[in-house]
């Protein structure tokens, strides 16, 4: 009898300590779930690569912008030469494919895993980008860059671009990211040296950093009062990967940042028609 009750405490023993080992398992995946994983950005990248509409967005996104450059043109004061200021990355560079590598590696961005990327100079031409490009050389426009890609990056991504064809660029022409995120300072010294006639980017902030405070209704009063500047100013390229519209999302400093994602969502009862 002695041995059937020892044999039933070890078993129970043994199932305890497993079903904790399991339990803690589980809590540990789904704490460092959001932290381990880019399964997020499955659909976002999918629909980068291989939607016919992310193409036609782009295209449509180009052909506004050399009507807008061919209007601005008409206008623009000539003591200094025309300018178009250029983000880089998911404006005329795609790096989908790194986003890609992330889901597939079931990891996250990282400082240096973003390195790696571009340090290898593999990244593709935004469609419709190195047309638009030719296009402002044969009008005699200055091409700017102005990215939050760092100083060490800036060989490979020069590399990178001139690969794919895009007209040789100035060394005084390509502004990299020295202390801020913020592109201001860097604009104010492109419109030190030329007249900028349009800016094209995918994300607000390459506009104007007012566009970045989109800390009570995501941004939408600045977009609305600024709505006639874009695509006559402004050009936007559509990027749902990533972006700085995502940092509004995270109200809540207690929660998840999936939590807060769902939080944002506004579902029938929110509807502008209710």
């Amino acid at each position: 009898m002695k041995n059937i009750y020892l044999i039933l405490f070890l078993t129970i023993l043994i199932f305890s300590c497993k079903n904790k080992e399991t339990n803690e398992n589980f809590a540990s995946k789904e704490t460092n779930k959001e932290v381990e994983s880019s399964e997020y950005l499955l659909n976002a990248t999918l629909w980068v690569q291989t939607s016919g509409e992310y193409r036609a967005c782009c295209y449509q996104a180009f052909n506004y912008a050399k009507i807008a450059v061919e209007n601005n043109l008409k206008t623009v004061k000539k003591d200094k030469a025309p300018a178009v200021i250029f983000d880089i990355d998911e404006t005329v560079i795609d790096n989908s494919f790194f986003e890609a590598n992330l889901i597939k590696e079931n990891t996250v961005y990282t400082k240096e895993n973003w390195k790696e990327w571009t340090d290898m100079s593999a990244a593709c031409a935004i469609p419709g980008a190195i047309d638009f490009l030719k296009f402002l050389e044969s009008k005699n426009v200055e091409i700017v860059y102005i990215t939050n890609r760092k100083e060490d990056e800036k060989e490979a991504s020069i590399k990178n671009m001139e690969k794919l064809g895009f007209p040789k660029i100035k060394e005084e022409n390509y502004y990299s990211k020295i202390e801020e995120s913020n592109k201001d300072a860097r604009r104010t010294k492109v419109a030190e040296m030329y007249n900028i006639i349009l800016l094209v980017g995918d994300n607000l902030g390459d506009f104007d950093s007012i566009l970045d405070q989109r800390e009570n209704d995501y941004g939408f009063s600045i977009v609305d009062e600024l709505r006639e500047h874009f695509g006559t100013s402004f050009i936007i390229l559509p990027n749902p990967m990533y972006g700085h519209w995502e940092d509004a999302l995270y109200k809540n400093k207690e929660k998840s940042n999936m939590e807060n994602k769902y939080d944002a969502l506004k579902g029938y009862t929110q509807s502008c028609l209710r």
